[in-house]
């Protein structure tokens, strides 16, 4: 009788997993003028979001945030998505921050997670990460590094996201 049991609570268990979604975490960051900013203040108001983690030096980050870029009105504008960019830039270097966003001409929200604290929470080891949220500030998707056209898929997926 056991074994009857165990084998379709062991799949019930496995299948729960699979679909659940992990709530992203939401650190107390800064802004690139060192002012406190919570990341709950960017997640889970309804609307997508997409937080992208990067770094001044991160050449491949610089790469991922200037092909998002042609996409960030449509997104904002169709979709009422957001777009954060958390740079774990160490703090002697959030100085370097706002002349690369303007020369690049981001228009990102910007913030800095100093102290490694949303690395700490998710677990990752690189960058860029990129993760996209859904209304309620779940993980619905994430990427490790980056590829060209990239930003199509996650155009598809913010768009699947703001129809619901």
């Amino acid at each position: 009788m056991f074994k009857n049991l165990l084998l379709p609570l062991l799949l019930l268990c496995m299948t729960a997993g699979l679909n659940a979604q992990k709530a992203f975490p939401t650190p107390d960051l800064v802004t690139v003028s060192q002012q406190p900013a919570s990341l709950a203040d960017y997640v889970g108001d309804g609307k997508p979001t997409v937080i992208a983690v990067w770094a001044t030096w991160c050449m491949p980050c610089h790469m991922e945030l200037d092909h998002m870029k042609s996409y960030l009105n449509k997104w904002q504008n169709e979709y009422g998505a957001r777009f954060v960019a958390v740079s774990v830039d160490q703090r002697h270097m959030i100085n370097r921050i706002n002349p690369l966003v303007k020369r690049k001409g981001w228009k990102y929200d910007i913030l800095v997670d100093t102290d490694g604290k949303l690395q700490g929470k998710l677990g990752f080891r690189s960058i860029p990460q990129m993760y996209i949220l859904d209304g309620k500030g779940n993980i619905v998707k994430s990427f490790t590094g980056y590829e060209k056209g990239r930003e199509e898929e996650v155009d598809r997926v913010i768009k699947r996201l703001a129809a619901k």
